[in-house]
C-alpha cells in the first residue's frame, strides 16, 4: 500500500470514527513522513471557519498542535510534561488536539511512561503520532499503544561516491579512533563550502541511517550525541569559515564524549 493510500485510511477511519487515537510511524525520512502528517491533520479540518490554519500548521504556529523535535540525545520529561498540559487543555479553532513526537526512539523510560496516561485515559480528544526511524527502538510499552504503519519514502541524495566512501571513513575514526583522523585530507579536499557542506550532509545521513540499525540505548545514545555537534558544526559552515577550524573543534568535543 502507498503511503498516500495509508494516510487516507486514517483520514477515512477519522471521518467514520473508527480511528486509532495514537499512531506510531516508521519511516525512512523523518521530516517528509511530518510533512504529509501535517498535510492530514489540514484535510482532517478542511471547513474549519479558520482560514488561516493551514498556514498556521506548516509554521508550527497552531495552538492545537504541538510537535517536539528532540534537542539533546533523549526527549527529556520537561518537555512530555508540558506537552501533556497542552494535550489537557480544551481544544480551540480545530475539534482536538494534536501530537507530533519525531525521533520517538530518543523517549527515555521516564518521559516515555510519562505518555502512558495521555495515550490510555486522554481528557480531551486526541490524536497523536510517534515518528521513528526504527519501530523496535521505540519502548514496548509505546509500540503495544499505538496503531503502527510505515511510510517509505524514495530518498536519494545523489551523493558523489568519493564523498561516501569519505563519509564512512571519517564517521570509523570518530567511533573508534580519533587520532587517525586525516583533518588535512579533509580540509583540503573539501575546502570549496558547497563541497564541504555536501560531505557533511552525507556524515549526516549515513549517521542516521547508522542509528536506526541499532538497538543499544548507550551506543544510539552516543551517536545522538556525535551527531548533534555534527549538526551544529554545519550550522557553523558559512562563505568565510575555516573548514581545518571546524573540523579540529568537532574532534575536540568528540573525544569528550
Amino acid at each position: 500500500m502507498k503511503n498516500e493510500e495509508k494516510l487516507n485510511n486514517i483520514y477515512n477511519k477519522y471521518r467514520e470514527n473508527k480511528n486509532s487515537h495514537v499512531y506510531l510511524v516508521e519511516t525512512n525520512d523523518i521530516e517528509l513522513a511530518l510533512n504529509d502528517i501535517k498535510n492530514l491533520i489540514i484535510k482532517i479540518n478542511q471547513g474549519s471557519t479558520d482560514n488561516d490554519i493551514e498556514k498556521l500548521i506548516q509554521s508550527d504556529s497552531l495552538p492545537t498542535l504541538s510537535v517536539i523535535r528532540p534537542e539533546t540525545a533523549e526527549i527529556k520529561t520537561d518537555v512530555i510534561e508540558e506537552l501533556i498540559t497542552k494535550l489537557q487543555a480544551i481544544p480551540v479553532i480545530t475539534k482536538e488536539n494534536y501530537f507530533v513526537i519525531c525521533e520517538a526512539e530518543r523517549l527515555n523510560q521516564k518521559s516515555g511512561n510519562s505518555m502512558l496516561k495521555i495515550i490510555e485515559e486522554p481528557e480531551c480528544d486526541i490524536l497523536g503520532f510517534f515518528i521513528c526511524n526504527n519501530v523496535n527502538n521505540v519502548m514496548q510499552t509505546i509500540q503495544s499503544r499505538s496503531q503502527y504503519i510505515s511510510l517509505v519514502y524514495d530518498v536519494d541524495h545523489d551523493y558523489d561516491e568519493d564523498i561516501k566512501n569519505d563519509a564512512l571513513k571519517f564517521i570509523n575514526s570518530l567511533n573508534n579512533n580519533l587520532n587517525i583522523i586525516d583533518n588535512k585530507y579533509f580540509a583540503d579536499t573539501y575546502k570549496n563550502i558547497l563541497d564541504f557542506n555536501n560531505f557533511v550532509d552525507c556524515v549526516i545521513d549515513k549517521i542516521k541511517n547508522y542509528i536506526s540499525t541499532l538497538n543499544n540505548f548507550d551506543i544510539i545514545k552516543k551517536e545522538y550525541e556525535i551527531l548533534k555537534l555534527i549538526i551544529d558544526m554545519k550550522s557553523n559552515i558559512n562563505r568565510n569559515c575555516n573548514v581545518n577550524l571546524l573540523l579540529d573543534k568537532l574532534i575536540i568535543e568528540v573525544g569528550r564524549l
